[in-house]
């Protein structure tokens, strides 16, 4: 018998799954941040990344929007060079 829960879906409803992405990869950077700082080198049970994600789809994570930012301008490519 599998056992195995998939956390993807077990996502919340209306949840955007590349924002939960970007949310679970900044808390896993931070956990990861925080071993480094205390000297270990693994956790225990999971892999970082797991633990984030979960954390995240269980709403243990929160995040919200910040205000005035705008996206960066694409700027076209700079016209060919002729070299002849």
């Amino acid at each position: 018998m599998n056992t195995r829960v998939s956390l993807v879906m077990n996502m919340p409803m209306g949840a955007n799954k590349y924002e939960v992405a970007i949310v679970a990869a900044r808390e896993a950077r931070r956990l990861n941040n925080h071993l480094r700082m205390h000297g270990e080198t693994e956790t225990s049970s999971a892999k970082v990344t797991t633990l984030a994600l979960a954390a995240t789809l269980h709403g243990e994570v929160g995040f919200q929007y910040t205000a005035g930012r705008t996206p960066a301008v694409e700027t076209p490519p700079p016209p060919p060079v002729d070299t002849e």
